[in-house]
């Protein structure tokens, strides 16, 4: 321990710093599966492993409490690769340099892995103490969750015994999530004809958008670099394409993007993009306020693409279904539908941009898939679909949650707010795989996750796990 020392949480915050040394971007596990299975082989406990790198701990219910139903604990051990774009860090290699600012612990230019690493590091402080009484704890260290719950779907549900979970990918403090949407992602690309270069060659870099999670910010209305250069690009005369790309994951607001484009008249068509930066900085809000159009003379020599498959390209950009779609009827401020145009790359000859859809009733969800089909259609895209995932629907009754309400008010004097929420979560696939699961879901105070202005409050993180012990103590009485 060097930047949290001397934090309280002691344990919670040795093993969130443990782990922060380890990457573990989505798909790449295996690291912080070998550190859980080290971590289960010193402290005498089963384990199991999967191919995904998935791990469930299993620690033996307290003398006298084996009567007891078991409980699982459940988050994931993966993050969402961000960076800014001038900061120098492979996440393939190097470890998340934390910093402690104003009572917060952030990261250095990165995204900090506080999601969901605040859950794995409960989980580890919570099997590492031998002073808490508890039930049969079952610890479900999920992989993939940020590419579409991927490792959730795949986990064998018959290691799952516990009728009761705890997931902790979800807060703020005093807040209990008690349903979720569930999503998809699509990905539409494009074959694309190349010509010879002729013009002028012009970079356009769209940037210093906020982004953040498409799930928990969509309703926030933040600039999409994707479609604001879809916009732009429509609006330059005689332009073709050379590359095109934007975002790095389906799920985070794409706070940067680029094109590379050819051009009879470099000035003038500057001169077009700077008159749209300025028509749409008047639309974006006080988060984007740090936006701007960069432009500059580049040399190019590669072939450039034919001109009807460079406005196919910028009309889907402009065109696709991104945003806030439906609202909820019954639930003030729920957004019901909405999709995230989060990644565009050109790879070769071909161009993909890739979506998010989510949606609190399938319906909602065929729509959009509906819609992105009747789209790829038009503009000549393939259509790839993967990752669809349920939601998980509100339980009328729930024990567990009656529970955690019932202590938060004894703790602090103030009722625990229930709410549903549009992100995804891993508990809808999870209650599917054992059934009858009665599930909460709770977290800290954190902002900015899927970004590098990811922050997690230590204060909260420190009350949330006072929180957590006292859940499963009652829950080792029960």
């Amino acid at each position: 321990m060097e930047i949290l020392h001397g934090q309280a949480p002691e344990r919670v915050w040795h093993y969130f710093e443990e782990i922060s040394a380890i990457p573990r971007g989505s798909g790449n596990e295996a690291g912080i599966a070998d550190y859980l299975e080290a971590f289960a082989r010193a402290h005498g406990l089963e384990s199991y492993r999967d191919a995904l790198h998935n791990v469930m701990i299993y620690k033996p219910a307290s003398a006298g409490c084996e009567a007891a139903a078991p409980l699982m604990l459940q988050g994931h051990t993966d993050i969402v690769c961000e960076k800014n774009a001038e900061v120098a860090h492979d996440f393939l290699r190097d470890p998340i340099r934390l910093q402690v600012v104003d009572g917060w612990v952030t990261a250095d230019g990165t995204t900090l892995g506080a999601d969901n690493g605040i859950a794995v590091a409960y989980m580890l402080a919570a099997l590492d103490d031998d002073t808490l009484l508890h039930p049969a704890l079952e610890c479900l260290f999920t992989a993939q969750e940020e590419v579409g719950l991927i490792g959730a779907a795949a986990f064998d549900g018959s290691k799952i015994h516990a009728r009761r979970m705890v997931n902790m990918d979800c807060g703020g403090e005093g807040t209990v999530t008690v349903s979720c949407a569930g999503g998809m992602r699509v990905d539409l690309s494009r074959e694309v004809t190349r010509v010879p270069f002729a013009g002028q060659a012009l970079r356009i870099f769209v940037t210093g958008l906020a982004g953040g999670h498409s799930g928990g910010q969509i309703d926030k209305y933040l600039g999409n670099a994707n479609r604001i250069l879809g916009r732009v690009l429509a609006a330059i005369p005689e332009a073709n394409l050379v590359r095109v790309s934007g975002g790095s994951k389906d799920n985070a607001i794409p706070r940067e993007a680029e094109a590379i484009v050819a051009v009879a008249c470099r000035d003038c068509a500057a001169k077009a993009v700077h008159a749209m930066e300025e028509t749409i900085r008047a639309e974006l809000g006080a988060a984007d306020a740090a936006f701007r159009i960069v432009t500059e003379a580049v040399e190019e020599s590669a072939d450039m693409m034919s001109a009807e498959d460079s406005r196919r390209i910028w009309g889907l950009l402009c065109l696709a279904p991104n945003g806030v779609f439906a609202m909820s009827h019954s639930i003030p401020g729920l957004v019901d539908a909405s999709s995230n145009m989060g990644v565009v790359t050109t790879e070769g000859d071909t161009v993909t941009v890739t979506f998010s859809p989510r949606a609190s009733m399938e319906s909602l969800n065929d729509a959009t898939e509906q819609r992105l089909r009747i789209l790829a259609d038009a503009m000549g895209f393939a259509f790839h679909l993967t990752s669809r995932y349920p939601g998980w629907a509100y339980e009328q009754v729930s024990p567990l949650r009656d529970l955690l309400c019932r202590l938060y008010k004894e703790q602090t004097g103030r009722d625990m707010v229930q709410h549903a929420i549009h992100g995804g979560l891993e508990c809808g696939l999870l209650r599917a795989k054992a059934p009858g699961m009665d599930v909460v879901a709770i977290g800290p105070d954190a902002e900015g996750a899927h970004s590098p202005d990811e922050r997690v409050n230590i204060a909260s993180v420190a009350r949330t796990w006072d929180f957590v012990r006292a859940v499963i103590e009652h829950c080792a009485k029960n």
